[in-house]
This record gives structure tokens, C-alpha cells and sequence, in this order.
């Protein structure tokens, strides 16, 4: 991983939250220059589409400015109904040919018009058998490209790489713990309105799948079942109240969040046995998971006993140096586990593919 003299940063737009990130390299390894989130209101993103363009454009601008961010290139990244991601089969042809011919070849897989979408792909197995080779696609509408990129240029950054959720978290892991040859794991990364899932074996993507749910489920559930706002439901969500363990309104968020949690893991379990079932001989050896509602109590252990694999939170910045001086440690580990896509983003430089 080379980094140039202006490092990108990483930005992440979510429904719930948007975060920034910069590392820099040298001889003694990678380290954490930037990292800083701010909340935006909700509904302000639905479904990776911006909304509210003015808190997104002012919440950004406020981060790029706190951090002297100002004129550094960004990579961006979104997911959803606006992303289409495919492995494919394709019969054996060079990379030049099949950059010629994607264009028609993606016409029959994306369910938008191909004049709409900006297209992407790459070989993961040239000689899977049968003349075949195996591809991944991904397709994202330019509209919402275009809604990202100038949102990043009107808080002073210079759009230089998209991405898709999926894989920023792939790029993260991949850093930050390898992937074990011979083997087949699931990353899940559970946000606020998304949860995205990356099944990954001997370091290739086998399947993916966005779900359109996350940890606002709770949120919405607490202010429906105590009567409450938005913003005292967010407290409540995190622990936030005075005595609050010893609280029946404690009580009753736990419920809530065991309930909620169990409706999440009964789609994460339809989609692995879908993989499961669409794949010949593929086991799944463990469960890593990411974003802000993965951290729900209930979440790890109702997916080892569904699942029956072991399941674990990531930390994004394991392989990662911090400055104790510049950076709260036990804040970063609190929020940590959200930080996943941003960090993976943050890894990218100008002109990768």
C-alpha cells in the first residue's frame, strides 16, 4: 500500500451518521491521522439516497473543517437498491475483451438501463472450468454517484474513488486480520437502515446481499412501545439515562433490543442459507461483524446459536498506530466497531480501479 503526499480520506455517509478518516504510512507502519463522526437527522439518507441534501452538505462541511481536511481527495461509498453487485460467469476472455464487452454482457443482470449505471467488474477466477471464467459485477446508478460526489465537493474534498460498502469492509478486515486460507467467512456489517453482507472464501467474494434494516428498527420500536422522541429513544438505545440498570424503562429496551435482534438475524440466516444452498460444499467457518447496531447485546449470541458458527466484533483499527495524545482511546473503541467502512475507505488511494 503506497500513500501519496496527499493521503484520500475516507468518507462515509450513512443514514444514521457520517464519518471521515485519514492514515498515513511509514516505515513503522499505518496510522490513524483523522477520525471523527457527526450525527445527522433522521430520514436525512434512505436507502443510500441523500434526502436532505442540506444537513448532509453542512454535517460534512462542519467535519472537513474541524479536521483541516480541506482540498484532500475522498473516497466515497454507498450501498442499496442503487448498487448491484453479481458474480458471474463468463466464458474465458482477456481483460481487454472483456472490457469491450461488459457493457452488454451487464445489460442482462442489471435491472436499471444501462445508459443509467456506471459499470464495473473484475476477474476473480480465470479458469473456473468449462471454458468459463468467474466475475464480479457491480453496477451503480449515476445519479446517486453524482448526488455523493458533489456533496464531498461542496465541503471541500476532491472525489476520487467510489466504492460500495460491501467491500470497503472487505478491504478493512483484510487488513486488519487476513483471511485464513482454505476457509469460508461471513462479514457483516449492521448499520443503522443496511445491514451488508460480504461471504467471503480464500479471500474472494463467493456472495453478497443488502439488507434494507438495521439498528433503526430499535430506535423506532423504543419510541413507539415508551412514547418518546427520536432523540430520547437514541439514548435510551445506548444506556444513556440516570440509573437507568436498575430501571424497568431498562428493562424494556433490553426486551426491545433482544426482539429487534432476532428479527435481523432471521434475514442475516435466509440470506447465508441462501448462499448455502446456491453452493456446492461451502461451510461457514465464523462470523465477523461491524457497524453501530452489531454491538446489540443479543446480536452475537442469537447468531452463533442460528448460524452454529462462532461470531465475533471486528476492531478496524487493530493493525492500525494511535496517538494516545491525539486520540481518546476508550471512545474509539466504544465506537470501533462502526467505523469499519470508513477505515476500509480511508485504505484506497487516487486512481485505483
Amino acid at each position: 500500500m503506497i500513500f501519496g503526499r496527499k493521503n484520500a480520506v475516507g468518507v462515509d455517509i450513512g443514514s444514521h451518521s457520517i464519518k471521515v478518516c485519514l492514515l498515513s504510512e511509514s516505515g513503522r507502519g499505518l496510522f490513524l491521522k483523522r477520525f471523527d463522526v457527526a450525527p445527522l437527522p433522521p430520514d436525512s439518507v434512505v436507502d443510500g439516497a441523500v434526502m436532505n441534501f442540506p444537513q448532509v452538505q453542512d454535517k460534512l462541511k462542519e467535519l472537513v473543517a474541524a479536521n483541516k481536511l480541506k482540498g484532500r481527495p475522498a473516497v466515497l461509498s454507498f450501498s442499496g437498491h442503487s448498487v448491484i453487485v453479481k458474480k458471474i460467469s463468463l466464458p474465458e476472455m482477456t481483460q481487454q475483451e472483456l472490457d469491450a464487452s461488459i457493457m452488454w454482457e451487464a445489460e442482462q443482470y442489471i435491472p436499471f438501463d444501462i445508459k443509467e449505471v456506471n459499470v464495473d467488474v473484475q476477474i476473480l477466477d480465470p479458469k473456473a472450468g468449462q471454458g468459463q471464467m468467474d466475475v464480479l459485477l457491480v453496477a451503480a446508478k449515476k445519479d446517486i454517484i453524482s448526488d455523493y460526489a458533489s456533496i464531498a465537493v461542496e465541503a471541500g474534498l476532491e472525489p476520487a474513488v467510489v466504492d460500495v460498502d460491501t467491500f470497503a469492509g472487505q478491504n478493512m478486515f483484510e487488513l486488519n486480520y487476513g483471511f485464513p486460507p482454505n476457509e469460508t467467512v461471513a462479514l457483516i456489517n449492521v448499520g443503522a437502515s443496511m445491514i451488508n453482507i460480504n461471504i467471503v472464501s480464500n479471500g474472494i467474494t463467493q456472495f453478497t446481499r443488502d439488507i434494507s434494516m438495521g439498528g433503526a428498527l430499535l430506535t423506532e420500536e423504543i419510541q413507539r412501545q415508551l412514547g418518546v422522541s427520536y432523540e430520547e429513544a437514541e439514548h435510551y438505545k445506548i444506556g444513556g439515562t440516570d440509573s437507568i440498570s436498575s430501571s424497568a424503562v431498562f428493562k424494556e429496551v433490553q426486551r426491545l433490543s433482544d426482539r429487534v435482534a432476532g428479527t435481523l438475524v432471521t434475514e442475516i440466516q435466509r440470506s447465508v442459507e441462501f448462499f448455502k444452498a446456491t453452493s456446492v460444499g461451502e461451510e461457514i467457518s465464523r462470523v465477523y461483524l461491524s457497524g453501530g447496531a452489531a454491538q446489540m447485546a443479543a446480536l452475537i449470541r442469537l447468531i452463533e446459536q442460528r448460524l452454529e458458527v462462532p461470531a465475533e466484533l471486528v476492531n478496524p483499527f487493530k493493525n492500525i498506530v494511535i496517538d494516545t495524545k491525539r486520540f481518546d482511546i476508550a471512545l474509539l473503541q466504544k465506537i470501533a466497531p462502526s467505523a469499519g467502512v470508513v477505515v476500509g475507505l480511508a485504505l484506497r488511494r487516487p486512481g485505483d480501479k
